[in-house]
């Protein structure tokens, strides 16, 4: 049948050219951007498989930044805890020195001077040492570092508390030893508010003692480790009231204890404050007159540890034996850290770099798969383009018919 009117040869070109410009389209759009999917119409689930592995990925590459800085962050305790051992080291060879017979009481006062400065290094370095601005050391804490792209997939890390006080980190203290004192109390008639240092001990009138009570001071000191000292006078007073309440103190460590007594009682018992150091103070038969006994252990704990004497720079040792002992497992353990810290790291950049080729397969275009098809949609289109001009063309005939 031969019509004017439509041409389907024409239409059917027409058609072919529009799908294939929308062909030729797509594949500019791959080429130029890069991209297989551009838009959810090129892809949906495409696009919403490779957004979420984007966010993955991109949590990945961060959580790898995190182990990096966990890193830093132990590596940094760890090089204090160094420090804390190496002085530990050195306090452990002043111990050794000082419990040696052949230095004297002022010799021994030297070492413990570097010594007490050591302790105090310590606990400056416990104190001081930070991490972007957190105290790592001091008083122990956790930190969760985040190792994965998803809630929950954390690292705890745990610092312990670097205060010399903690037996977590330096050792179960060695058994204390004992030293002995004999205190003997005249009741006086001067007054006055009394005390006495002995060494690190130091004795003072409580408050609530009254001011008859007041009428005394120590008279006669005997040290069980160095010789007898007598004390004529103390602080102008010549003795201390027997009956009255007064207050131990160790100066070195804060321990207080209170006696109490009244007129008359037979017996004077101590309330501690502290595990160091026994007071009891009883009355003998005489009206007046007091003895008492102090029993004082060995500070073994490293906080309170010291080397005046012979005696106790032998528990210093050992004590500090079992402070090495703790730091250096508590070190290991920071080492352990940082191990496994490295290997997280290692493998988060692993599962990154896998997860991102995914990603690339889906999302990417291939270009050896879009220039073909290129190619193919340009030849197309100019060969379409050519057959619409034919059925154009091929029409005119019909005038032939009109003549």
């Amino acid at each position: 049948m031969t019509v004017i009117n439509t041409n389907i040869n024409a239409n059917i070109a027409r058609d072919a050219i529009g799908r294939n410009d929308r062909a030729m389209a797509t594949s500019m759009e791959r080429l130029s951007t890069g991209l297989r999917i551009n838009s959810a119409k090129d892809d949906a689930a495409g696009l919403a498989i490779a957004n979420r592995m984007a966010g993955q990925i991109s949590g990945l590459n961060m959580a790898a930044r995190n182990a990096n800085d966990g890193m830093s962050m132990i590596q940094t305790v760890e090089g204090a805890t160094k420090e804390v051992g190496n002085m530990l080291v050195r306090m452990r060879e002043l111990a050794v020195q000082s419990a040696s017979g052949t230095y004297s009481d002022s010799d021994r006062a030297a070492l413990d001077l570097e010594f007490d400065q050591l302790r105090s290094e310590i606990t400056r370095i416990q104190e001081k040492t930070t991490w972007n601005n957190q105290a790592l050391m001091d008083g122990g804490k956790t930190v969760n570092i985040q190792l994965g792209a998803s809630s929950g997939q954390t690292m705890a890390v745990a610092f312990a508390d670097w205060s010399v006080e903690d037996a977590k980190v330096y050792g179960t203290a060695a058994a204390e030893t004992k030293e002995s004192a004999v205190i003997v109390l005249k009741d006086l008639s001067a007054t006055g508010t009394e005390h006495v240092t002995i060494g690190n001990l130091k004795f003072t009138a409580s408050a609530n003692v009254t001011a008859a009570q007041l009428h005394s001071a120590f008279a006669e000191i005997t040290d069980g480790i160095a010789d007898a000292t007598a004390l004529s006078t103390i602080n102008g007073k010549s003795a201390v009231s027997t009956y009255g309440a007064f207050s131990f103190v160790n100066s070195a460590t804060s321990f207080d204890y209170i006696v109490g007594g009244s007129s008359g009682a037979t017996t004077f018992t101590s309330t501690k404050s502290g595990d160091q150091t026994d007071l009891v103070i009883s009355s003998d038969a005489a009206a007046g007159t007091a003895t008492g006994t102090i029993t004082q252990g060995i500070a073994t704990k490293v906080d309170s540890i010291s080397i005046h004497n012979a005696a106790g720079a032998g528990a210093a040792i050992t004590s500090l034996d079992a402070a090495i002992t703790g730091v250096t497992a508590e070190q290991a353990k920071y080492g352990a850290y940082l191990s496994r810290l490295q290997y997280a790291s290692d493998n988060i950049s692993n599962v990154a770099t896998n997860l991102d080729q995914s990603r690339s397969r889906i999302q990417d275009a291939d270009y050896a798969v879009e220039t073909t098809a290129l190619a193919r949609t340009q030849i197309i289109s100019q060969a379409s383009t050519a057959m619409l001009a034919q059925a154009n063309q091929a029409k005119q005939t019909v005038l032939s018919l009109l003549r």
